[in-house]
């Protein structure tokens, strides 16, 4: 059985929706990260950045943080997701690094300067361009 420890954030979304897409049994555990939750010592246990995706798997004894780790774990566990042919798969990869170092971080700097920082027009502008 697969515990997913997240809260209610695009990084969070994606192991959740790769869940129900590839129908493996798992089950939520909502991290809420306004509480501080992330930085308890149970949670620092299972990921010492504090960060939100996290994945237990009882079957296997994993346990994996960060989300395009996540993503390739439930893909090879559930046997979907990605392509079977060789060249498919690695023409897929890359996307996946993608989301991971590009956009996930591009979007989540947009978002804190423009709800949750004091307002900086260049950083906002940046991130929106």
């Amino acid at each position: 059985m697969i515990e997913l420890y997240s809260d209610s954030s695009p990084n969070g979304f994606k192991a959740t929706i790769a869940l129900e897409e590839t129908g493996l049994d798992y089950t939520l555990h909502h991290i809420q990260i306004e509480q501080g939750e992330h930085r308890g010592a149970d949670f620092l246990k299972l990921n010492p950045h504090g960060r939100i995706p996290v994945i237990t798997d009882s079957t296997t004894g994993i346990v994996l943080f960060e989300s395009a780790a996540i993503l390739l774990y439930i893909a090879e566990k559930s046997d979907q997701l990605l392509p079977k042919s060789f060249s498919e798969r690695w023409q897929a990869l890359p996307w996946l690094q993608f989301h991971s170092s590009s956009m996930g971080p591009i979007f989540g700097q947009r978002v804190h300067f423009e709800i949750f920082a004091e307002p900086i027009k260049p950083a906002i502008t940046r991130y929106q361009n």
